[in-house]
């Protein structure tokens, strides 16, 4: 993600091209015994839980405090129970060549009852095969032996699962009560759900902008990066907490004004029009200065804020352009009178609550041609209350 020259960039190549794959960033797993880790009951435990997680497809090795355990008489490692064996003697009659050794290993790897064990695998960390690899240790059993599997790769897979349990929820709430909102404004049930349909619609355009500039590498040269192959989880959720707020901005500036209109005239056709003409500048200029600061982001060296800033500056020119002012007054100018449509209880309900907005005194004066009897008289029937 850091651009070449930084050092803690450098540093990571390092590792990566000059040392075994795998070695700084293993599967850390904590076991837990009842008891003494150390005794020959918990060691042997402790040592065939390890040979299990060793047999494990994509596992290179597992370290632990039983790993450099070797047969001073074959130099092969030891066996669960040549472990137990060996633990279970006391510790004068235990072979020399071993004494320093578990000595060492003792103090590296084993804290109270817990042991900790280092499970080396050559897969990149961030790969789905990674995050696999992670729930097969998880489901790693030992008699007697509680285990938990975290590090990088499985720290990834949590957190992806993590997001794609909340994201339905968050997304869902958020659109549930901007649909709520905006019927409370507009006394429609129509608007609402048209509107969050076009807002999503603009969103999910950036996020396949996102995945084919960033993710498959296209204008890498133009944007000056060198593509993950991935996309970065955290950036899809917070393109959408800011793009949702911008989105809906615009909207209820077009709407506010069309609704205006269509309470002055009851023609639908002409409403769409003038709200798009008298909002059109405000919408296109909020639109450029958005996309100019989130453009910015692009010159980042960093490709998680360069992503987040064009990602965002093409849903606000995509949102400002085809989707505010192609696609919403179409919608609306083929929908008519059904745009102000809502049930009956639930038009009376918006009415009584009074939370709609109120055109200025001087605008409608100035739609009536001056004469204030024709602006106390615009027609209160032109919006539809529904069955």
């Amino acid at each position: 993600m850091l651009p070449p020259g930084l050092e803690s960039r450098d540093a990571a190549v390092a590792l990566d091209r000059e040392f075994p794959p795998g070695e700084t960033v293993p599967y850390i797993v904590l076991a837990e015994v009842d008891g003494d880790p150390v005794s020959a009951e918990n060691a042997y435990a402790l040592a065939t839980f390890a040979r299990s997680l060793d047999e494990v497809d994509g596992v290179d090795k597992v370290e632990g405090p039983f790993s450099g355990l070797m047969d001073p008489a074959t130099g092969e490692p030891m066996s669960p129970e040549q472990i137990r064996d060996v633990y279970a003697m006391p510790a004068s009659d235990r072979p020399p060549q071993l004494a320093g050794t578990l000595d060492a290993l003792g103090a590296a790897y084993i804290r109270g009852s817990t042991v900790r064990m280092d499970a080396v695998s050559s897969l990149s960390p961030v790969s789905d095969a990674a995050g696999d690899l992670a729930e097969e240790l998880r489901a790693v059993t030992g008699p007697g032996v509680e285990a938990e599997v975290g590090g990088i790769a499985a720290t990834s897979r949590d957190s992806i699962l993590s997001m794609q349990s909340r994201t339905p929820w968050a997304v869902g709430t958020t659109l549930i009560v901007i649909a709520v909102v905006l019927f409370l404004l507009f006394g429609s049930v129509v608007l609402p759900i048209k509107a969050v349909l076009m807002t999503l619609l603009s969103i999910t355009a950036s996020f396949g902008a996102l995945v084919w500039i960033f993710q498959d590498g296209n204008l890498s040269g133009l944007l000056d990066f060198e593509p993950l192959g991935y996309t970065v989880s955290g950036i899809p959720m917070i393109m959408f907490a800011v793009l949702i707020g911008l989105s809906m901005d615009y909207e209820v500036l077009l709407l506010s004004r069309v609704q205006e209109a269509y309470r002055r005239t009851g023609d639908n056709r002409a409403s769409v029009a003038e709200g798009l003409a008298r909002t059109a500048g405000v919408i296109t200029g909020a639109a450029l200065i958005m996309v100019c600061v989130f453009g910015a982001f692009a010159l980042a060296e960093n490709i998680t804020i360069k992503a987040i800033g064009v990602g965002m500056a093409i849903a606000v020119a995509v949102d400002a352009t085809i989707i505010r002012v192609l696609l919403v007054p179409a919608t609306m100018r083929l929908m008519g009178r059904w745009n102000w449509w809502a049930p009956g209880p639930l038009a009376r309900f918006a009415d009584r609550l009074g939370f709609d907005h109120v055109e200025m005194e001087e605008e409608v004066e100035e739609g009536s041609d001056g004469d204030p009897k024709a602006a106390s008289d615009a027609p209160a029937g032109a919006l539809p209350t529904g069955a």
